[in-house]
């Protein structure tokens, strides 16, 4: 499968019905969530204050969140 595809017909997301769309977002969110998890725990074994990176992403999942409104 190339880059930016999905699926067998490695289609393009722009060409993806609207249910694969929303298939391949909440794909692509349960994958950050658990991105995040994963960094931020990271961060806590490495001893890192990980108060900043925290509101850091807040911050832009808000922007994200903004623009749905």
């Amino acid at each position: 499968m190339e880059k930016g595809t999905h699926g067998v017909n490695e289609e393009k997301f722009s060409e993806l019905s609207y249910v694969g769309q929303a298939r391949s977002i909440n794909t692509q969110i349960l994958s950050m969530e658990r991105a995040l998890k994963a960094h931020l725990e990271r961060g806590v074994k490495e001893g890192k204050d990980i108060s900043e990176t925290r509101e850091k992403y807040k911050l832009q999942l808000k922007r994200v969140i903004k623009g749905l409104e």
